[in-house]
């Protein structure tokens, strides 16, 4: 192992790599720059926590090699160690690093380095990886095959040093493995924009699936509730001296293979169907068997078991009227390639409406009881309510008003609005208007010569 790690380091540094200057993400640039495809390959990576560009070396690691991602086009970063001095990328050889520096990553080899506090300034981006090459290294079970949503297993841990397992008898705080899985984003999958699900803590404490106490080594369940889709299972382990992180290969987590059906009763008297019903092909039907356990809505419980595969899975659930029927199942099977599993299904309620039934009938009543049912007098019916009349007259008021308005406003009579009623002119005087006018100065003539005959001659002759 140790050599592989030389040799790995070698190539890394070798310079054979060039990068390539597009805009690929860091991932692509990794898989497609020669120097760094074997970073990609490991099958289990060692890493040490990178937090706001900081890290902390342990005492007695002999190499360590840093891989900073960082954006396209800037400078390379810079290495500020435990003693305030800082290294650049043409100092490296000065502090005993190997550096070669690239377009989008700085990658760094460090033999036997500072133990202490360390920070990268730069712009660096969260692909960011410290690999640990030396002795002490966390090591984890595979993950089993075809995991599905709501299985459990069992999965260890061991805390190596070279072929040992650490010591931890000396801790004064009992050691904690975290188990989380990270959702690797991906829109084809159920669980895209998930995040991060914590899924255990391991502590090497000697109960449940742990063994002994304080020995290195954590066991403990796994259960897969968090939800199907393809996943990065990530294991985190901190000690008073070291920490250490482990990332395995992304894996697909399948939905439940079995599907629950409730069926509701059309009659008071008559029993729930609960049916169990395989929903993958990668699942042997015959070997599936089922416990778990039926909570009514009057608190009373129903333990079930389903062991006879020639049995049809079908559960009698008796009818304790409506409310919630809560159902809680395990099922243990054997997928097609011979691996045994163990699921905890996802608690299932099922609401049970209350149910619409015939009137039961009615016993006679004695007589005294009986009363003589009054007969129903038709009342006649109410006459119309006269709404034109109504309108008719609301509109003949508000003409008269809207008339009697306009007469004080224009200041005219009454008589103006007769406008079918003029005054009668002679059609001789429209024909011939100028003989008027003669006609009125012949007969003031006569009346002027009729009255000087009227006065008297009182003079007396000359003679």
């Amino acid at each position: 192992m140790a050599r592989l790690i030389l040799l790995f380091a070698a190539l890394l540094l070798s310079g054979t790599g060039v990068a390539q200057q597009d805009t690929a993400t860091p991932a692509a640039q990794v898989k497609s720059d020669t120097g760094l495809t074997i970073l990609d390959q490991l099958p289990v990576r060692n890493q040490i926590p990178l937090l706001d560009n900081r890290f902390r070396i342990d005492d007695g690691v002999d190499s360590i090699t840093l891989v900073f991602f960082r954006r396209q086009g800037t400078a390379s970063v810079v290495l500020v160690r435990p003693d305030g001095s800082k290294v650049f990328y043409n100092t490296a050889k000065d502090h005993n690093m190997r550096w070669h520096d690239a377009a989008t990553y700085d990658l760094i080899e460090i033999n036997n380095p500072m133990p202490g506090p360390w920070q990268a300034v730069g712009r660096i981006l969260p692909e960011s990886r410290i690999l640990v090459l030396t002795d002490i290294q966390l090591q984890v079970d595979s993950l089993p095959a075809s995991l599905m949503v709501g299985e459990t297993f069992k999965l260890t841990a061991r805390l190596m040093d070279g072929d040992q397992v650490v010591n931890a008898r000396d801790f004064r705080e009992i050691l904690t493995l975290q188990v989380l899985f990270i959702s690797t984003n991906n829109k084809e999958q159920d669980n895209y924009g998930r995040g991060l699900a914590e899924v255990a803590s391991f502590r090497d404490d000697g109960r449940g699936y742990d063994a002994s106490a304080r020995d290195g080594i954590f066991t403990g369940e796994i259960n897969l509730t968090f939800g199907a889709g393809e996943w990065i299972p990530r294991y985190v382990l901190k000690t008073p001296l070291y920490s250490r992180e482990l990332e395995q290969p992304p894996v697909i987590i399948a939905p439940a293979p079995v599907q629950l059906v409730f069926e509701q009763a059309t009659k008071a008297e008559s029993p729930h169907q609960l049916s169990f019903q395989a929903v993958s092909a990668d699942v042997n039907l015959n070997s599936l068997l089922f416990q778990g356990v039926v909570r009514y809505p009057d608190g009373e419980m129903l333990q079930f078991s389903l062991t006879d595969p020639a049995e049809a899975k079908v559960l009698a659930v008796a009818n304790k009227g409506a409310g919630s029927y809560l159902v809680d199942v395990s099922v243990f099977g054997q997928m097609q390639d011979g691996r045994e599993f163990v699921l905890n299904l996802p608690q299932e309620r099922f609401l049970v409406m209350l149910q619409a039934q015939e009137a039961p009938a009615l016993t006679e009543l004695p007589p005294e009881l009986q009363q003589p049912v009054p007969p129903v007098i038709e009342q006649p019916e109410p006459e119309p309510f006269p709404w034109g009349l109504v309108i008719l007259s609301n509109l003949l008021i508000l003409g008269l008003g809207a008339t009697a308005i306009w007469l004080v406003i224009t200041g005219r009579g009454f008589s103006a609005l007769l406008f079918w009623r003029k005054k009668n002119v002679p059609a001789a005087a429209k024909a011939m208007p100028g003989a008027t006018k003669s006609n009125a100065a012949s007969s003031a003539k006569p009346t002027q010569s009729k009255e000087k005959d009227d006065i008297l001659d009182l003079s007396l002759p000359d003679d």
